[in-house]
């Protein structure tokens, strides 16, 4: 079964079909005495090459206890910003797009986060979690 889906998904990229979302849930714990975390989480993609306009959607987690902003960068060496959220209470959603320049097959993208002082924060994060999606936009 695993290897018809992997069929199933090549053979629609091939056709020019939109390739499956890429999801995952991450948990990082900083060590910078900021509130911009020292660490960053790697989102993973297959991308179908230049032209796909990708996003990805970004979702704190209900366990959240103070709001926190995410910082989405380039994996490319350069570490560019690409966008970042506004700053999500638990359990709400913000999107970045990512842009359409990226070579077909696997690539990647890094998550950063920035805490507000509030609730538990008190002047330091400590730690983060998020909720990532990314995904081909639609046309």
């Amino acid at each position: 079964m695993k290897y018809i889906m992997a069929f199933a998904l090549g053979a629609m990229s091939v056709l020019g079909f939109a390739t499956a979302a890429s999801a995952e849930t991450f948990t990082v714990e900083c060590t910078s005495t900021s509130q911009l975390c020292d660490r960053t989480a790697t989102l993973n993609f297959i991308s179908d090459g230049p032209g796909t306009e990708y996003a990805v959607t970004l979702k704190a987690p209900s366990t959240h206890c103070s709001a926190v902003r995410y910082l989405v960068y380039s994996n490319d060496g350069q570490r560019r910003l690409l966008g970042r959220t506004t700053f999500l209470n638990a359990g709400e959603s913000d999107y970045v797009f990512l842009g359409n320049n990226y070579a077909r097959g696997s690539q990647s993208v890094l998550i950063g986060a920035e805490g507000w002082i509030g609730n538990c924060n008190t002047g330091r994060l400590h730690s983060w979690g998020v909720d990532a999606n990314a995904y081909p936009v639609p046309r």
